[in-house]
């Protein structure tokens, strides 16, 4: 998918050679090309609240069904996170995109396509990203996906039930 950002908006170029990256499958390669040595890498929040961000903690739930997401500091911590979370799934594509930026930040929205590898079956999930820059780098990292998305991608039996507007929903077992 091509670039759809502001001119000379360095930050969003480098973003979307990494997205390009990681849909080709070199995910820990993307990474040490585009991402500064301290980067720092959040997937949907941190393990708790004491890692110094300002986002709310991950709740125990959605860390056990979803152990790779949380924040992840420095290169060497963000390949062991990729390689967690690509034994798990294969990202198989990045896109439709828009990246809008400047030299310091970008945000990015979209969607990406992945495959759990114990279920087997590809879906589509809809994500933002916030990025800023350093050195000509990635820098920071904050990823938000629609995790409901991917934990269904996940489930492999069972049903969940929800009240919302005063009924009660049940997801079916099978999608």
């Amino acid at each position: 998918m091509g670039l759809r950002a502001e001119a000379g908006s360095s930050v969003a170029a480098v973003a979307e050679a990494y997205l390009d990256g990681v849909g080709r499958g070199e995910g820990i390669a993307a990474a040490e090309r585009c991402f500064h040595p301290d980067i720092v890498y959040t997937v949907n929040g941190p393990r708790s609240r004491t890692d110094g961000l300002a986002l709310p903690a991950l709740t125990g739930e959605l860390h056990t069904a979803l152990p790779w997401l949380g924040s992840y500091r420095g290169l060497d911590q963000v390949r062991t996170f990729l390689a967690h979370m690509h034994s798990n799934l294969d990202v198989t594509g990045f896109g439709p995109r828009e990246i809008v930026g400047d030299h310091e930040r970008a945000a990015v929205f979209g969607s990406f396509r992945l495959r759990p590898r114990p279920a087997g079956r590809e879906t589509r999930i809809a994500f933002s990203l916030l990025l800023e820059g350093r050195g000509g780098k990635i820098a920071r990292y904050q990823f938000l996906e629609n995790t409901f998305d991917v934990a269904v991608a996940f489930r492999s039996g069972g049903s969940w039930s929800f009240q919302t507007d005063g009924t009660t929903t049940t997801v079916p077992a099978e999608r």
